[in-house]
């Protein structure tokens, strides 16, 4: 009888596996065939089986605001968007107002009205702490027990810190798809205030990360990314391979940084190609653009195409 349940067992498992690669496979093809940049091709990707129906959060990166992703979320569902920020003190502004809207598609700032006090007190655990109260409301207006994240630059660093606050915000996040994310750090960032300090290559920050990372990632494969090669960048064919950057200005995100561990196969696996489910990443691409650029970018579309499914 135990020998019964256990072949069962087998072959339920294997027909979850070959679903999965099936699943994977038709939605790398298909991509082919998709013109992400129309609006009819998202209100077809959103009637599909697979797509979960949690909010899907957009977070800009340092120095930016909710419309940062304002051309995305148009493109994926017009108008119909929410925005949401932090105000002075612990005030928090949204613009959400009760209607039920047919997809949840929020843009949010872990920023205050004050740059000033922000570029000398603020840094990326503030930051996520801020984030963890924010997402909180959403899941209490939309009453979904989980949030998709898709962070830009700097604001991956603030979602990734957020998901390993806890056992709670770790289970409350879907997926996560980082955009041009110094995943390793900035090369030319300063260790002088909280932001920067933070952003630095072997910052404490950093460390503190990869080790909760490593504590609460237990193979679900949530995480995607995406990093990009300027090749109008004059000075990138000089450079090592890992060394190349998007043009972030002065915060140049290298490759290497952007897709750690991986960049080599995103590079080889011929430029622009997604691979989904590798060693590290349940979704991975190395595309050509520039780090704003990236907002509005078929490599991106592509990545979120990736996240907000149950696969």
């Amino acid at each position: 009888m135990f020998k019964r349940l256990l072949n069962i067992l087998v072959i339920i498992l294997l027909m979850i596996s070959i679903f999965s690669m099936v699943s994977l496979s038709a939605m790398k093809d298909s991509a082919k065939q998709r013109n992400y940049f129309e609006r009819s091709t998202w209100e077809k990707i959103f009637a599909e089986d697979q797509v979960v129906d949690y909010p899907i959060i957009f977070i800009h990166g340092i120095a930016g605001d909710t419309n940062h992703w304002e051309k995305t979320m148009r493109t994926m569902v017009g108008t119909e968007y929410f925005e949401m920020r932090y105000w002075d003190g612990e005030k928090i502004f949204h613009s959400y107002l009760g209607d039920v809207p047919e997809h949840w598609i929020w843009s949010i700032s872990y920023y205050t009205t004050n740059p000033i006090q922000e570029s000398i007190y603020g840094d990326l655990t503030l930051y996520a702490h801020r984030v963890e109260r924010m997402i909180n409301l959403i899941k209490r207006f939309t009453k979904k027990d989980k949030v998709v994240i898709v962070a830009h630059s700097m604001g991956g660093l603030v979602s990734r810190k957020y998901m390993t606050l806890s056992q709670e915000t770790w289970d409350s996040v879907h997926k996560v798809f980082t955009v041009g994310t110094p995943n390793l750090g900035v090369e030319t960032s300063v260790s002088i205030v909280g932001q920067l300090k933070d952003l630095c290559v072997d910052s404490a920050f950093l460390a503190q990360l990869d080790q909760d990372w490593a504590k609460y990632d237990t193979g679900e494969k949530k995480w995607g990314v995406l990093g990009a090669i300027d090749p109008v960048l004059l000075f990138n064919p000089l450079k090592q391979p890992r060394d190349m950057t998007d043009s972030a200005g002065p915060g140049f995100i290298e490759i290497s940084s952007a897709i750690p561990g991986e960049w080599e196969q995103a590079i080889d696996d011929n430029i622009g190609t997604p691979a989904f489910d590798t060693p590290h990443y349940g979704f991975r691409i190395g595309v050509e653009g520039r780090h704003l650029g990236l907002l509005f970018h078929s490599g991106t579309f592509e990545g979120i195409n990736w996240a907000i499914r149950s696969y």
